[in-house]
């Protein structure tokens, strides 16, 4: 590795880490003030908090090692630039993509992290800190649960089997009511296709009802029926295991068993792919962020507050699109792949364009 090489390195590193410690400062400060009051009214000890506090911030530093890296970058060319070091480089014959492939490597680096922290730690640390936060802290009771893909739900005499819940429409598909009497005796089994929330009741679709007898069970078929449940859609909703809890691999076994049993992926599809393409938002950001800095210490306009107010800028645009991209994926307007990766896309195609236009 160039001297050069490291040297970049070593002082993007120092603001990366200062600027990490400050996000995560400010996150902490922010979240448990607005914590802190449930705590005091359920009377429940500090620690369940600053416990709660202890899953969750590692979940927050990974998603947002991608904007700090940004940040760092550019805040890290503003101050080279206003102490002539950038200019001192190009004179010994350093070129723009010498000066751009020290922080990729970097990016690179932050891409493995996201991409195994969301597979290993992110999943566990999320499940942990909601059951602090609604068992421990808010004494709620757990009836509620996600396994083998399917959403299990408790209720009074009955229990629920979900294969899949649309949250946005009030829908359930692959239903399974378990009625259920003194000493958990099954008397009654209904299953449908589909069940609708209209706001008062639960409209089932292509519905089995079997009633088990002592000695015979009996079984009917509806088209349609209605069931006035005292559950409603926001009850079943903590049951969902949401995409950004699933790693990878859970997420795509999830896909699959959907696809076998013919219901709609489209929406679980676009969060599978961004799984992949988020990691590389660093990648993307330094792509541009760093041609951006060299552009402004050109016209003499860089340094700290340069850097810091065009690196929230431009990480405010990339989430903004990518939040676009992905809400667009989920209607299926977009191919998933595409509504995953079209941001990386642009934002990196902008990069370069930039850099190009920037002389040697």
């Amino acid at each position: 590795m160039r001297t050069v090489t490291r040297y970049l390195l070593r002082e993007q590193m120092k603001v990366f880490c200062l600027s990490l410690g400050g996000f995560a400062t400010v996150f902490l400060v922010v979240e448990a003030f607005e914590r802190t009051s449930t705590v005091l009214v359920r009377h429940v000890p500090l620690y369940l908090e600053g416990l709660y506090l202890l899953y969750v911030l590692p979940v927050y530093v990974i998603q947002s090692l991608p904007f700090v890296l940004l940040l760092s970058a550019m805040v890290t060319l503003g101050i080279m630039g206003r102490r002539r070091e950038i200019m001192a480089m190009k004179v010994h014959g350093l070129g723009n993509y010498s000066l751009l492939s020290p922080f990729l490597i970097m990016a690179l680096g932050v891409a493995v992290t996201v991409f195994f922290g969301n597979e290993v730690l992110t999943p566990h640390a999320l499940q942990k800190a909601e059951y602090i936060w609604s068992v421990r802290i808010k004494g709620e009771e757990r009836k509620a649960a996600f396994k083998l893909e399917k959403i299990w739900y408790r209720g009074k005499d009955i229990i629920y089997n979900i294969r899949l819940l649309d949250r946005e429409k009030g829908e359930m598909y692959g239903v399974t009511l378990l009625y259920v009497g003194e000493g958990m005796r099954l008397y009654r089994r209904i299953d449908a296709h589909r069940a609708k929330w209209n706001g008062r009741k639960w409209v089932l679709s292509e519905v089995t009802v079997r009633n088990f007898r002592k000695s015979r069970s009996e079984i009917e078929t509806f088209p349609q029926l209605s069931l006035s449940l005292p559950e409603t859609p926001a009850d079943f909703q903590k049951g969902v295991k949401p995409p950004e809890a699933m790693s990878y691999g859970e997420l795509l076994r999830y896909v699959r068993k959907l696809r076998q049993e013919g219901y709609e992926t489209t929406r679980y599809l676009v969060d599978l792919h961004a799984k992949v393409a988020f990691p590389f938002v660093g990648f993307v950001l330094v792509l541009l962020g760093v041609p951006l800095a060299l552009w402004s210490n050109r016209r003499r306009e860089g340094g700290v507050a340069i850097g810091i107010v065009l690196s929230m800028a431009v990480g405010f645009l990339y989430w903004a699109s990518f939040a676009l991209s992905v809400a667009v994926g989920h209607t299926g307007a977009l191919p998933p792949f595409l509504a995953a990766w079209a941001p990386n896309l642009f934002f990196a195609a902008g990069g370069v364009l930039l850099l190009e236009s920037i002389p040697y």
